[in-house]
């Protein structure tokens, strides 16, 4: 029997009713696809005839919060920010199993339902993890890959999951780490959100690191952007290991920064001008 990523069904309602909320105030259009593996909701902007980018959220949200990312791309391009399947967004709430190229396939799926041959793929932490899961496997069909704070290229710290475990409720919830957060401010209803969402859902524990032979595959140009002081996946690890794997890579450490990119967009623009 498959299991939600929801906690419980009144938990996964709530998470939902608060997202739909939220996606009411925002510009953008809706939409489902059916795929192999299960229903995927997106949003939708820019006009149909610019060229296609698609957007990977990280863990612990949903495509609610790529709005900036959404806004500020969707004059140059028709952009489809995604909902991973089995995470905390509105597509189908079984996660699929990490090991395995299940979420690559169903990633070609999404392209496929869309009649996208070739996309932009932007992918944060655990979206990046995704977005590499994909180019890894169909490189042919990533025109660039921009990774944020991407997970895939160095272990998650240790002590990262040693201080989530020890934090953990009696309920069996992690709060939401501040350390992510680092200095930036975030609006007081993001982290509600947030946290809603952590005390509501199973968020992945672990994701496997990419081998070097996988990661040799990524002929399309790559955008590497972390903060200095991610706390979550060693930055400097992932910034040697892409620039000695993927030399063409443009890698950006950002100071005073942590796993929570905020400026992200400052850097992607310019590719496209």
């Amino acid at each position: 029997m498959r299991k939600s990523v929801f906690r419980t069904e009144e938990g996964r309602d709530k998470v939902r009713a608060y997202y739909s909320r939220v996606l009411s105030q925002m510009p953008f259009g809706q939409r489902y696809v059916e795929t192999a593996f299960g229903k995927t909701f997106m949003l939708t902007a820019g006009h149909e005839s610019n060229p296609p980018v698609v957007l990977l959220h990280g863990s612990c949200s949903n495509s609610a919060f790529w709005f900036p990312e959404i806004m500020a791309l969707s004059n140059q391009f028709r952009v489809y920010a995604v909902d991973i399947i089995g995470e905390a967004g509105n597509s189908e709430e079984y996660r699929l199993d990490l090991s395995t190229d299940s979420y690559a396939l169903w990633l070609q799926n999404v392209l496929d339902a869309l009649g996208i041959e070739k996309t932009y793929l932007i992918g944060n932490s655990l979206g990046g993890w995704m977005a590499l899961k994909f180019a890894t496997a169909y490189p042919e069909r990533v025109s660039r890959l921009i990774l944020i704070a991407s997970a895939g290229l160095a272990q998650i710290r240790p002590q990262f999951l040693a201080d989530a475990e020890q934090n953990r409720n009696a309920d069996g919830t992690v709060p939401v780490n501040p350390k992510i957060v680092g200095e930036q401010s975030i609006p007081k209803e993001v982290l509600e959100f947030m946290n809603l969402i952590v005390e509501n859902y199973e968020p992945v524990k672990d994701l496997p690191v990419y081998a070097n032979e996988e990661l040799k595959r990524l002929n399309m140009p790559v955008l590497f952007i972390d903060g200095e002081d991610d706390v979550i996946i060693d930055a400097q690890s992932s910034k040697q290991r892409l620039a000695h794997l993927v030399p063409s890579a443009e890698i950006h450490l950002i100071p005073d920064c942590g796993h929570m990119v905020a400026n992200s967009i400052a850097y992607i623009m310019p590719l496209f001008k």
